[in-house]
């Protein structure tokens, strides 16, 4: 599985490896042969803004284009949401 995060901001490496981590746990019920992941974590430099943080991911499965965005107030609740649009939206591609 291929997966690679880029981050704007003042975005951790700790973040990127939950980004990371998140992923792989929303694909872990597929099959498919062929898996790759490109995503963006951003983190807007104004902390005033409603929902500051945005992590974003294209997942190409078996030639099939998943996208998946979610905003929070925290790069931490981003990647939360993230992690569960992305694993509905499997759950959808697997079952239909």
């Amino acid at each position: 599985m291929d997966i690679h995060f880029l981050t704007s901001g003042a975005v951790t490496e700790s973040a990127r490896t939950a980004a990371e981590s998140a992923v792989r746990k929303a694909l872990a019920g597929t099959t498919a042969s062929a898996v790759a992941v490109r995503g963006t974590l951003t983190l807007a430099p104004d902390p005033s803004l409603p929902r500051p943080a945005l992590a974003q991911a294209t997942a190409d499965i078996d030639g099939r284009s998943l996208r998946v965005q979610a905003a929070a107030r925290t790069i931490e609740e981003a990647i939360t949401l993230l992690e569960d649009r992305l694993t509905i939206r499997v759950v959808s591609l697997l079952a239909g």
